[in-house]
């Protein structure tokens, strides 16, 4: 048993609190992080998808997969120092859930126990007499070499003590959120697959000591039903002995009613759950819209609670904050002593301390930086890193304005932030977070990005970025000993980090508070690790550096000082990196070491300057923020404040008297709300804040507000497949398009499961402007004869509901594919249909075209049966029927033309009838069976030349397929006998082509069993 190792990264999003902030990371200096020689590590492979975050526990990372098997590996090397199967996954197919797909295993982040040494994880295992029988284990292993504890695992079963006639039902239970470790007792939180009824949110408890079980659900027996713990993948919170937090999904939202008296429905709830002796609900919020959210599936639960730190997240009347955002992202700001109840704010309002938004709704969680006065990042779901910074509005009420974003997107699903510092010094902070590909919605082509802490112009610096494979929903990243981790979906842990000590070493240089015009010096001085030249010294405006006499040879141990200076040329903060260009052992690198200072100017500053509410409907309201600062060196006496005039409405101004002590900030809530249509030009208005010395500063406000409503359309309401061969397959499309004039937002796409797929899933969060239309693909692929169903759920934000599109098909053993038609086959190039005959080709020359079924079928035993016409021009090239490998190829695919034949250059067979001499051809009037080409050259497997004349009339051509022998028999006679690799599954139609010479290219009565 392994005891006492330091543990870099114990649970999900650094600590119980889940700020996601990890302080002690000098290693990760931003100039370290920017250095040239930060990159991969390594990328060791594990045995399935890894959507739990990695723990870092001293030496070994912890890395539990969906296939059930926990690793652990070397922080350092990459080397996997242990494995464990935990059992069978089971499969998402089961339950018709196409979220996360093909298994389910480990999904939440485990949590570590240094008293023990152990890590506590929970598996679902397929275990049971048949896939509708699962079970749900919480295991704890040996962190040193993956041993199950005597006694372990514990079977989650039994009842919630406040609904016992609710049995556990692990059959439709999914276990997202991050485990708890509170008072030596495992919490994990519990929602559904897809919301397949019948399911009810659980927290369930384990005692590490007794493994005794007990077990609360987010709604009783008087509703019964969802309100699930999910929220993104974030963990369940605590800041302390006995009091737990979290939030919830759709389902029976609470009545309008005080916090401290919850009812026993908690959907669309934050809720603080009291777990010192029995479990209870003893404080809850809600939002006063939480039934419209239910509707429009916009659960505030997608969003994981987290705890903010105090300091500097506080104040005297309100030390313990909470922040809360969802789907439909708004941010709410709560008091964890009082979290609001429902609608008892003024006039049945919410009463929470701040709301701001809506931006972007999240999936996920925000993270924390605790410098700087406070920072809480956002990622926003298709959007960007948000930066809300804290401070207090002129009546003391905690506030978290908007203060900067990403310059570029954040991509789909993008991670959960994580942000690493030293200590809280200025300058030291950087925010990770994993990017998908803004263009992709299924995780590909992600990237890990760090982000400096704080934005400069409103805008966050991207700092540091690279390729990392394919990413999970809700990636979380981890870090330790100056080194960061994440989880892939093909499966590898990636670590990246600097290889090696650098070869000088310095402290971050603070050049403290300098006056606008004024030029603040100091010294910056690096030591040498190992022998090593500086050839050049640089940084960027407004700081300078005044380099010694290089190049400068120094030894180990040897120090160099170099001045450097500030000179602000507007207020506030301003870092930059200091850069060494440096030679060791004859090899370049490059070192740096942060810079950072602050300008100062009498007077006030808004940020952001100006406030722009853009597009928003009638009857609606957005709220953004303005931290007002006293820019100067002494403190400012509010003479007045003028307000803006509707439909703008600003709360939080300061008091006639009030004073500004030097970098202070008030922040000032702004909120929008439109009754009518904007006039031309928008509307516009402006609030001045003005200091007794006549210093002032003026936030213009802006916005339109136009009256209308999305509304999502879904064409054709279902999708019938017919009869698809089993190891085959056949793809159809349905639109989901919105209709309305105002922007939709998807806020749920369940996509379905085997034998049923979508290759590329619209997103949620997704968003639709008006008249924008996005065609979903769907792909039947039968592994078994007999009817199958699943189907597609999509939900918007436009208040229709769930839009349930189903799917209906039968997979067959044999049968035929249609006769050429515009819905089941693809004509491409020239191609075109003729009543029921494929014209490949007109008789002009350099055309080419193909037509191909759009069912993938399997070639085993394909027969096919075509008439060929060919002729009626100057007497070129050719057509072929063509077998594609449907791996490779699509029902749009086109070869090369000329003696190509619209095949050369696929993949895949080709029976030819070739009517020009090219390369490779034996004839100009001959049968050829080709398994590829490249330009007019195609690579023949067999050709025959006792045949008629091709151009002349027509020729009844046969092509029967044996596994891989391939008959081919041209007018009655036997013209190929062939053995070759034929692909498994294939895309069965025509090519042809013309080149400097030409003829018509025609196919009649075709005929295709299988």
């Amino acid at each position: 048993m392994t005891q006492n190792v330091v543990a870099h990264d114990p649970t999900v999003s650094m600590n119980p609190m889940r700020t996601g902030w990890d302080p002690h990371q000098p290693q990760l200096a931003p100039s370290k992080v920017s250095a040239g020689d930060f990159g991969q590590l390594f990328s060791t492979p594990v045995d399935g998808q890894v959507y739990a975050q990695p723990l870092v526990i001293g030496s070994t990372v912890v890395v539990a997969t969906e296939n059930n098997h926990v690793y652990g590996i070397h922080a350092v090397t990459g080397a996997v120092l242990w494995s464990r199967s935990l059992g069978p996954a089971w499969p998402a197919a089961a339950i018709g859930c196409g979220d996360l797909i093909p298994n389910i295993g480990v999904t939440s982040t485990p949590v570590y126990d240094p008293s023990s040494g152990r890590v506590y994880l929970t598996a679902k295992v397929n275990d049971g007499p048949d896939t509708k029988h699962p079970h749900w284990f919480l295991h704890s292993l040996d962190v040193a070499n993956g041993h199950e504890a005597a006694g372990w695992p514990v079977t989650i079963q039994g009842s919630p003590v406040n609904n016992p006639g609710n049995t556990f039902n692990p059959f439709t239970a999914q276990q997202r959120p991050g485990l708890l470790l509170l008072d030596g007792e495992v919490f994990a939180g519990f929602a559904s697959h897809c919301d397949v009824k019948p399911y009810v949110g659980y927290v369930v408890g384990v005692n590490t000591a007794t493994r005794a079980l007990r077990m609360w659900s987010t709604e009783n027996a008087a509703s019964d039903t969802e309100a699930g713990v999910w929220m993104g993948g974030g963990g369940l919170v605590s800041d302390g002995p006995g009091r737990i937090f979290f939030s919830t999904g759709n389902g029976v939202s609470p009545a309008p009613g005080p916090g401290k008296q919850p009812p026993g429905h908690l959907a669309e709830s934050v809720v603080h759950l009291s777990s010192g002796g029995q479990l209870t609900a003893v404080d809850f919020f809600s939002p006063g819209n939480a039934d419209n959210l239910d509707l429009n599936d916009q659960d505030l639960g997608s969003g994981g609670p987290v705890a903010l730190p105090s300091p500097p997240f506080s104040t005297a009347a309100h030390p313990k904050l909470l922040v809360q955002i969802g789907k439909d992202g708004r941010v709410f700001l709560l008091d964890r002593d009082d979290l609001g109840g429902r609608s008892q704010g003024p006039g049945g309002s919410d009463k929470a301390l701040s709301i701001g938004g809506p931006f972007r709704g999240i999936w996920g969680h925000p993270a924390v930086w605790g410098g700087d006065g406070g920072f809480v990042y956002v990622p926003e779901n298709d959007g960007h890193l948000r930066a809300l910074r804290f401070g207090v509005d002129g009546a003391g009420t905690p506030v978290l304005t908007n203060a900067g974003s990403s310059s570029a997107a954040i991509g789909h699903y993008p991670g959960s932030p994580v942000v690493t510092s030293d200590g809280t010094t200025s300058g030291s902070a950087l925010v990770w977070i994993v990017c998908p590909d803004p263009n992709g919605s299924d995780g590909v082509n992600a990237q890990l990005r760090a982000y400096d802490a704080v934005p400069v112009n409103g805008v966050l610096k991207l700092r540091w970025s690279a390729p990392m494979g394919t990413a999970v929903k809700f990636s979380k990243v981890a870090v330790g000993e100056g080194r960061v981790y994440v989880g892939t979906r093909g499966g590898h842990l990636v670590a990246f980090g600097s290889p090696s000590q650098a070869a000088l070493t310095g402290s971050p240089v603070d050049l403290g508070q300098v006056a606008v015009g004024a030029t603040g010096n100091a010294t910056a001085t690096v030591t040498a690790t190992r022998s090593v030249t500086v050839t050049a010294i640089t940084t960027t405006a407004p700081f300078s550096v005044t380099p010694p006499t290089l190049p400068v040879t120094l030894n180990t141990g040897g120090t160099l000082a170099v001045p450097v200076g500030f000179a602000p040329t507007g207020p506030g903060g301003a870092t930059a990196t200091l850069s060494f260009a440096v030679t060791t052992n004859g090899v370049a690198g490059t070192v740096g070491i942060d810079l950072n200072g602050t300008g100062t100017q009498p007077g006030f500053a808004a940020s952001p300057p100006s406030l722009d509410f853009g597009r928003l409907p009638t009857q609606s309201s957005m709220t953004l923020g303005v931290s007002v600062t006293n820019t100067g060196t002494a403190t400012e006496t509010i003479a007045g404040t003028t307000p803006s005039s509707p439909p703008f409405t600003v709360t939080g101004l300061p008091a006639a008297g009030a004073t500004l002590a030097p970098g202070a900030s008030i922040a000032v809530s702004v909120t929008y709300a439109p009754t009518v249509a904007s006039p031309a030009g928008g509307d516009s208005s402006q609030f001045v804040v003005t200091g007794a010395d006549g210093h002032s500063v003026t936030v213009p406000l802006t916005g339109t507000a136009v009256v209308g409503a999305p509304h999502l359309t879904i064409s054709p309401a279902s999708l019938d497949f017919g009869q698809v061969a089993v190891g085959g397959s056949l793809g159809k499309t349905f639109d989901i398009t919105n209709t309305g004039n105002l922007v939709l937002t998807i806020t749920k796409a369940a996509p379905p499961t085997a034998p049923f797929a979508a290759p590329d899933p619209i997103a949620e969060g997704q968003k639709l402007g008006p008249g924008q239309v996005v065609h979903q693909a769907v792909v039947f692929s039968p592994t078994a004869a007999g009817a199958a169903s699943g189907q597609f759920v999509i939900t918007g934000d436009d208040g229709q509901g769930k839009q349930p599109v189903p799917f209906t098909g039968t997979g067959v053993t044999s049968g035929s594919l249609s006769q050429p038609s515009a819905g089941n086959w693809t004509f491409n190039g020239t191609a075109v249909l003729s009543n029921t005959d494929i014209v490949l080709t007109e008789a002009i020359n350099g055309q080419t075209g193909s037509a191909l079924n759009n069912m993938t079928v399997p070639s085993a035993n394909l027969r096919a049966h075509f008439t060929a016409v060919i002729g009626g021009g100057s007497g070129a090239d050719g057509l072929a029927f063509v077998l594609l490998d449907a791996a490779h190829e699509t029902p749009h695919s086109l070869g090369e033309g000329g003696g190509g034949l619209g095949y050369s250059g696929l993949h895949g067979l080709a029976v030819t009838l070739d009517t020009s001499q090219n390369a490779n051809d034996p004839s100009a009037n001959f049968v050829g069976l080709a398994t590829g080409g490249n330009g007019d050259a195609l690579t023949y497997a067999a050709t025959a030349t006792n045949i008629g004349d091709l151009r002349t009339g027509t020729h009844a051509v046969d092509v029967q397929v044996t596994g891989g022998r391939v008959q081919v028999t041209m007018d009655g006679k036997a013209a190929i006998d062939a053995t070759v690799a034929v692909p498994a599954a294939v895309l069965v139609g025509f090519t042809g082509a013309t080149g400097g010479l030409d003829d018509n290219h025609r196919v009649q009565g075709v005929s295709i069993t299988f």
